[in-house]
């Protein structure tokens, strides 16, 4: 399995932008995990496997955020929508308050999201064993 941190690293040149544009971590959920569900499966404490996941670098709620950019192409959303409501999230929280760090993960955002674009279109909404 892939390790986020260093996948977004190779896919953009550098390490994630703290504390993680939702797109760069839904990239890497995508490049970690292989669905949605398993991804989005609850651990033993009830948190998204994601969010618990070691693999998968950022605070917690920019995971969050992540997981619901992901949930919106779950639902039927367009990568466009999905993009924007990523976006919204990081401008309009100001990087969680890192205020020095919205424009360099603006940045990093347009550096992968022609990854996003490519492993959305292959990625399973459904368990890899239920789309058979």
């Amino acid at each position: 399995m892939e390790q986020g941190a260093f996948f977004i690293r190779e896919a953009t040149g550098g390490w994630p932008v703290f504390p993680g544009h939702p797109l760069v971590l839904a990239t890497a959920i995508m490049a970690v995990f292989p669905d949605y569900p398993s991804a989005n499966k609850p651990t033993e404490f009830g948190s998204r496997a994601a969010l618990a996941d070691e693999r998968i670098p950022g605070t917690g709620d920019h995971v969050c955020a992540a997981m619901r950019c992901l949930q919106i192409g779950k639902e039927g959303g367009t990568a466009e929508e999905m993009i924007e409501f990523a976006t919204r999230y990081w401008v309009d929280g100001s990087a969680g308050g890192h205020h020095k760090y919205v424009q360099p993960g603006i940045e990093q955002a347009a550096a992968i999201e022609a990854k996003f674009l490519e492993l959305l279109s292959a990625w399973p909404f459904v368990e890899v064993s239920d789309a058979a």
